[in-house]
């Protein structure tokens, strides 16, 4: 079963890396980031 954050994961991962690594400067930390983010979403 897909969920809305699942769609959305997929759909914005490569947006919010993007925009992460150019204000981070950092691909590693920009994608440790996002996964945080998207992780706290999930268990909100």
């Amino acid at each position: 079963m897909v969920t809305a954050l699942d769609e959305i994961f997929r759909a914005e991962w490569g947006r919010v890396l993007a925009g992460l690594v150019g204000v981070l400067g950092d691909f590693d930390l920009a994608e440790d980031a996002a996964q945080e983010a998207f992780t706290i979403a999930a268990d909100h």
